[in-house]
């Protein structure tokens, strides 16, 4: 399989594709699927239950466990910012989430108080996974979730103009579309400087979380396996900002075995 591109572009080979996790040997993976997951509520809709998926990501046999799985986990305090009481109540505190014999995950469940999430910021709960029952392991990769709060619509979606830097060269986009795929969750076009010809799928999803964009976790370049992930440019988790009603940034990295490349990207809407 080989990504053929003019010599103004990036070219991009299976020698270039960097595997995440070997999931054909050794222990059963399990993890958080996403790392960050937006709990939005713009209206008082009272308590609402909310459950957060624990994945069995990879097996060793190819067969699910016969077996409970049981994860242990922590809160991370230092560095969640919502109150329980306030955005949350815990239904569970035993420390423990339980994927079941023959199944695929498990869930952890919260209660949200959705009267009390801000309009004008973010807040959240980050959760640790510490350990796992024997013949299972947590994956580094996947070891954190943070749940955000968020009481702040966005609104980002549209027509935009985009200039997009990667590699010391710059390209101009003037039909980048911005499409909405969920709550605060959004899909480009384009993704570095290719033409939408040579990927398939195209561009990249980002999260708009009150001003503060950043990319999901296990995104690819187009067909290939190069990864395209963000890299905290603009602060702990934060890929993008919105810098006015008009205009956002964008910094996150596509993965290559001769080096990780920086794409910076600013839209302008039409």
């Amino acid at each position: 399989m080989l990504l053929f591109v003019a010599a103004a572009f990036t070219s991009c080979t299976d020698d270039e594709i960097k595997t995440e996790q070997n999931f054909s040997n050794g222990p059963k993976v399990v993890g958080f699927p996403s790392d960050i997951v937006p709990v939005p509520y713009f209206e008082d809709e009272g308590v609402v239950l909310r459950k957060f998926p624990l994945d069995l990501i990879g097996t060793s046999n190819g067969q699910y466990s016969d077996t409970d799985i049981e994860v242990e986990y922590e809160i991370d305090y230092a560095n969640s910012t919502a109150v329980e009481g306030v955005e949350f109540n815990f239904v569970d505190t035993t420390g423990k989430i339980t994927i079941p014999a023959g199944a695929t995950f498990g869930e952890y469940p919260l209660e949200v108080n959705t009267g009390n999430l801000s309009p004008d910021f973010k807040t959240v709960l980050v959760l640790k996974l510490t350990s796992s029952s024997a013949g299972s392991t947590v994956g580094a990769q996947y070891d954190t979730l943070k749940i955000t709060f968020v009481g702040c619509l966005s609104e980002l979606q549209g027509n935009y103009n985009v200039v997009i830097t990667a590699g010391g060269l710059t390209s101009t986009r003037t039909n980048e579309i911005i499409s909405v795929t969920g709550i605060n969750t959004f899909k480009t076009r384009y993704v570095g400087r290719y033409l939408l010809s040579q990927l398939s799928p195209n561009g990249f999803t980002f999260i708009d979380i009150c001003d503060e964009i950043s990319l999901p976790k296990n995104q690819t370049l187009g067909q290939y396996s190069n990864k395209v992930y963000g890299t905290s440019f603009y602060g702990e988790g934060i890929d993008g900002i919105v810098t006015s009603e008009s205009t956002f940034e964008i910094v996150h990295n596509i993965s290559f075995t001769a080096g990780d490349q920086k794409q910076d990207y600013k839209y302008t809407r039409l």
